[in-house]
Parts: C-alpha cells; sequence; structure tokens
C-alpha cells in the first residue's frame, strides 16, 4: 500500500513539475516578446515624440546643451510663427489638392482598371498588367530629367498648355504615373478575392455588368478601395524630389518642400522645422493610427485562394 502511495506521490510531483517548468517557460516567453515589442515601439516612436516635444520648445532651448527630453517652457509660438511668416498654409493647401486630386485619379482608375482584369480574359491581358506593373519598377530617380524635360514642353497638348512647369498639374500628372500602377495591382487582387457568384447572382435579379458592378461588387470592395485611397495619398503627400524638381514658387511648392526650406546654407531653425515637420506627418500617423485595419485587409485580400 505504502508502495503504491509512494508512486503516486512522485508521479503527482513530476506533474508539478512539469507544470510549472510549462509556466516558466510561457512567462519567459512573453516577458521576451513584450520586451522586443516595447523596444520596437520606442525606436519607432522615439523620433517622433521628439519631434513633437521640440515643436513646443522655444528656439533657444532647442539649441541648448544637454538636450531636454520634455519643453521646460512649452508655446504654440512656433506653429503660429510658420503661418504668420511664411506661406505654409499655401503649402498646406497645394499638398491637399495635389494629394487629393492623384488619389482620385488613382482610385477611379485603379478601381475600374482592376475590375477589368480580374473579371476578363482579353486579348493581351497578363501583357498589359505586366507592363503597368513593370513602369513603377523603374527607379523615379531615373525619370526625373525626363519628367522635367516633358513639364516643361508637353508633347502634343504643349501648344495648348504652354509649360506645365511650376504647376499643380505637372506634380498630379507625376504623381498619377508612379501611383497608378499600385492601385491597378491592389484592387486587381482585392477583386480576384471577391467571388465571381456574386456578379452572376447580379446578372440573375436584372443588373446589367455596370449595375451589378456599382451596386453589388464595389460596396463589398470598399476596404480595397480604403486601402489604395490611403496609401496613393500618404505617398502623394511625403513626396520631396519631383516636387523639388518641378516646381520652384509657392505657387505650386507642397509641405515637404515649405518644410525643407526651413534648412539654410549655415543656420537650421529646428523649432520651426519641428513644428512643420509635424504637421507634414500628421496626415501619415493618423491614417496609420485609425486606418491600418482597411490597409491590412486591402493588401492582404486575394493573397490567399479557397
Amino acid at each position: 500500500m505504502s508502495t503504491k502511495t509512494d508512486t503516486l506521490s512522485r508521479v503527482r510531483r513530476s506533474l508539478n513539475l512539469n507544470a510549472e517548468d510549462e509556466w516558466s517557460s510561457v512567462v519567459r516567453d512573453r516577458m521576451v516578446a513584450y520586451g522586443l515589442l516595447a523596444l520596437y515601439v520606442v525606436v519607432v516612436w522615439f523620433p517622433i515624440y521628439y519631434i513633437l516635444i521640440t515643436s513646443f520648445k522655444a528656439p533657444s532651448e532647442t539649441l541648448s546643451f544637454p538636450i531636454t527630453f520634455y519643453p521646460h517652457d512649452p508655446t504654440l509660438s512656433n506653429y503660429v510663427e510658420i503661418f504668420q511668416n511664411r506661406p505654409f498654409g499655401t503649402y498646406t493647401l497645394n499638398s491637399l489638392i495635389v494629394a487629393g486630386t492623384t488619389t482620385l485619379i488613382c482610385v477611379t482608375l485603379g478601381t475600374l482598371s482592376g475590375y477589368t482584369f480580374s473579371r476578363y480574359d482579353f486579348l493581351g491581358n497578363k501583357a498589359l498588367l505586366l507592363s503597368i506593373i513593370a513602369a513603377r519598377m523603374i527607379p523615379p530617380i531615373a525619370l526625373i530629367v525626363p519628367f522635367f524635360e516633358i513639364m516643361s514642353n508637353p508633347p502634343v497638348i504643349g501648344a495648348l498648355t504652354g509649360s506645365l512647369y511650376n504647376t499643380k498639374a505637372a506634380l498630379i500628372l507625376t504623381y498619377t504615373f508612379f501611383n497608378l500602377p499600385f492601385a491597378v495591382w491592389i484592387m486587381k487582387n482585392y477583386f480576384d478575392g471577391v467571388p465571381r457568384s456574386l456578379d452572376e447572382q447580379a446578372q440573375v435579379d436584372g443588373c446589367s455588368t455596370w449595375e451589378g458592378f456599382f451596386k453589388v461588387i464595389l460596396p463589398v470592395a470598399k476596404p480595397g478601395i480604403a486601402a489604395t485611397a490611403i496609401l496613393a495619398f500618404i505617398f502623394s503627400w511625403n513626396e520631396f524630389v519631383f516636387a523639388l524638381v518641378l516646381t520652384s514658387s509657392e505657387v505650386s511648392q507642397t509641405l515637404p518642400i515649405g518644410v525643407s526650406l526651413f534648412v539654410a546654407d549655415d543656420f537650421i531653425d529646428w523649432a520651426h522645422l519641428a513644428a512643420g515637420g509635424m504637421i507634414a506627418a500628421l496626415p501619415g500617423i493618423l491614417f496609420g493610427l485609425f486606418f491600418q485595419r482597411y490597409i491590412v485587409s486591402g493588401l492582404t485580400q486575394g493573397a490567399v485562394k479557397e
């Protein structure tokens, strides 16, 4: 009897030890995971935090040493001054017009093209799709000179429009060229994940092809459209190189150019630079925080075939 009791006791102790070891392993793994996640968050968010606090510092404090990690005397004067002393309102409006128009064009054409490539197997379908995507594979820096020449003297329409240099139209056309292939690719993949049976059911119910598209398919594709719109807007809002080359005055210059003007040859206005940088970064931060589920859904839909 005592032998059986001893055996049971050993088994129970062994099970308890195994459970404790397993629990310790789980706790250790979670601590490591949370520690790495916290480190990642600090690394990613610290630059944004430092720009934010710098934007509330007095200009003299931004040059003080040692560096301060919070403003001793917070002020909004930097934000007020960049709009009073600089044409930041014009820069912001230009960015909204350029990014908004580019986004509208890319979403409209990208949605229609993506649906066409997804649903119709016409002659040259794959070749045309690859050619559109291949255009996006060209490094943008390699196209600066051609785009400058084209916008300075537009072929075909040049006699009617004159030079497009230093106009918002030049930026809109350029950004559309780079963002439209991306929009077509996202929407084509998204429509691939939408069952074709929805199109067939719409036709059975008496809808034409376009009625079925607008009334049935388009509402289902809202996450893909949202992802396309957000990414196209952010890419256009943040673009710097082509805005620098194709514009020369506040009439058409965008926020990234306006922010860069705080860097002079012999002095950097850190306080106003940080304030302008926060304004320029705000759309990307807000979209990333509040609309990330649409971005993820729009990019992953159609990745797995059922």
